[in-house]
């Protein structure tokens, strides 16, 4: 699977969860799940688009905006974020916004995944005094930046962190023990990632070595979505593998310099045993990150931050 297929697929079953989940709060009256996910759409509607700034309305003290919750800085469009799809919630949001009109777009954004179809639209209660569109999650899909696939992973990374990490779990069952061993490990290499890959590599290309420091930074950003107990966990557990493989790659290889290709192959199977490990540990223990693209970006680092390398002086003893 491609990176644009993995991340589409990531959106589409955070959106199919957001509707599955609001549907049950409903149930039981539950409305505090429609305005958390207010936050969430305001900053991916800010992916969006680039050429203005969405911000939640409900904040403002002033109540000067009946019946919409995010708004953008040009007046142009706003949103309200709702699970009700009746025709009667849709008259009663027009009714109430007509008497304080600020933006020239209205949108109805349902948490549904396919919005209703109407026998009869509502231009009517408009009246010509603004433009009006219903949205569901499907067409809000249809806007997203496919071609981007930094944007895309942005995006992804967003649904999944504010949809699924909100979700408590009493079965969630913390590796102590690997937390801990990460506290107590504290490796000597200092050298960081450019001067390790330079130290073996004397002929890599500084844009080879730019991706590299930016699939870290990347790799580091999606991190902090996460609790540090839980990283230092998947941390220590990938540090542990990975050791091991360093100690066989440098008994079979002894000190020689590496090429470019050699160095992407210690890579990917740096990679390729934290993913044998977390999914092993999983059976135990939970684990929120799964994925091949974000665990070699962990390993990168881990090199990076003095854990790893591409020869003996990586190699912990402590």
């Amino acid at each position: 699977m491609t990176d644009r297929a993995r991340y589409r697929e990531i959106i589409i079953e955070t959106f199919i969860h957001l509707e599955k989940k609001v549907n049950y709060n409903n149930s039981m009256n539950l409305q505090d799940i429609n305005i958390t996910v207010e936050d969430t759409f305001c900053e991916l509607l800010n992916y969006l688009y680039l050429d203005r700034r969405f911000r939640n309305l409900n904040g403002d003290a002033s109540g000067s905006y009946a019946a919409i919750d995010l708004g953008d800085n040009l007046n142009e469009m706003a949103f309200q974020i709702t699970s009700t799809t009746s025709r009667k919630k849709v008259t009663e949001t027009i009714r109430k916004y007509k008497k304080k009109k600020m933006y020239k777009e209205v949108f109805m954004l349902y948490c549904k995944i396919k919005k209703p179809k109407r026998d009869k639209d509502f231009s009517e209660e408009i009246n010509g005094e603004f433009k009006f569109e219903e949205w569901d999650l499907t067409d809000l899909l249809a806007k997203m930046p496919m071609a981007d696939l930094d944007k895309m992973e942005t995006i992804s990374t967003l649904l999944h962190r504010d949809v699924f990490m909100k979700i408590p779990n009493i079965l969630n069952v913390e590796d102590k023990t690997a937390t801990d061993e990460w506290i107590k490990t504290v490796p000597t290499d200092i050298r960081d990632f450019t001067d390790k890959v330079k130290d073996v590599c004397t002929e890599i290309r500084d844009v080879r070595i730019k991706k590299y420091c930016r699939d870290i930074a990347s790799g580091e950003a999606e991190m902090e979505s996460y609790p540090e107990r839980v990283m230092s966990s998947m941390k220590y557990r990938i540090f542990e593998v990975c050791q091991d493989e360093l100690i066989d790659f440098t008994e079979t290889s002894g000190s020689k310099k590496m090429n470019t290709i050699e160095i992407n192959e210690l890579i990917e199977q740096y990679t390729l045993r934290s993913i044998r490990v977390i999914e092993e540990r999983s059976i135990d223990y939970t684990y929120p990150i799964k994925n091949k693209n974000t665990l070699r970006k962990i390993v990168l680092a881990l090199i990076n931050d003095c854990y790893l390398s591409f020869d003996e002086e990586g190699i912990y003893e402590n």
